[in-house]
């Protein structure tokens, strides 16, 4: 016979399971920024986050798939990125999670590309090649990290295995130009979406000193795209994006032929 927990830690169990944030605090001994509970705690299904470089977004990710991985025993967890790398990088935080936090939780399998949980619930990273997402289905919680980054194409061929499972998509990144399914689903106003930013003069983390070394280093245009969250063009770039975008209307008049 399973012996029954203690009332306290019964009690926590289920504050866990209903509030990500005190998850994220008691069980995971994280202390979460204010955005950050904004993405823990949120009930939408589409979130993107543009983000500075060390804001934190690849930790209260890793916490929201695992929450998530915990809360609904036999689920699919796939997390995206544009290369093997990327994506490994994120379960692998994941993995630290499990492996520092308070009562872990059992684990079948535990390997550089899958974590599978007793309760049945699997996390898979996979690189960005459309070829990788064949044999997955259905899954609950589908993360893309450095979205900017992403093809369109791989965007395209794995949103839509979230239709029978109705499931959550979070697209996290800094910007990479005016281009591409983040910068798309960014700068649209598309209301289903939830948009979290965080540049690095509001991340307590990060100094007033080091952020004056970077803009030295960087130069303004890559400052602005890595530390701002700015959709910049390149500062190579001859024509500018508006030009481009205006040389392909259809609102050219045509020329008369003449004989």
């Amino acid at each position: 016979m399973i012996p029954i927990p203690p009332f306290e830690e019964l009690a926590a169990e289920i504050r866990h399971a209903l509030d990500p944030v005190a998850f994220a605090r008691e069980r995971c001994a994280f202390q979460p920024d204010p955005w950050q509970e904004r993405v823990l705690g949120s009930r939408r299904k589409r979130i993107l986050m543009n983000c500075t470089r060390q804001a934190g977004k690849t930790t209260v990710t890793a916490i929201l798939a695992l929450h998530t991985a915990l809360y609904r025993p036999g689920c699919l967890i796939l997390l995206f990125s544009k290369g093997e790398r990327q994506s490994t990088e994120l379960l692998l935080k994941i993995q630290t999670l499990i492996a520092t936090m308070v009562r872990p939780p059992g684990m079948l399998k535990d390997a550089a590309t899958e974590v599978r949980l007793k309760n049945g619930s699997r996390i898979v990273s996979l690189p960005g090649d459309g070829d990788s997402i064949r044999g997955y289905s259905a899954p609950v919680l589908i993360v893309e990290d450095e979205a900017a980054f992403v093809t369109d194409a791989l965007f395209e061929s794995f949103a839509p295995m979230l239709a029978t499972s109705n499931g959550r998509l979070v697209l996290m990144s800094t910007p990479n130009g005016k281009r591409g399914h983040f910068h798309s689903l960014w700068t649209s106003l598309r209301p289903n979406w939830q948009r979290e930013s965080i540049t690095a003069h509001q991340c307590p983390r990060i100094s007033a000193e080091y952020l004056d070394e970077m803009r030295h280093d960087f130069g303004p245009w890559k400052f602005r795209q890595e530390f701002e969250c700015a959709f910049v063009e390149a500062d190579d770039q001859f024509f500018s994006d508006v030009a481009i975008q205006r040389a392909f209307t259809r609102s050219v008049p045509l020329l008369p032929l003449v004989f």
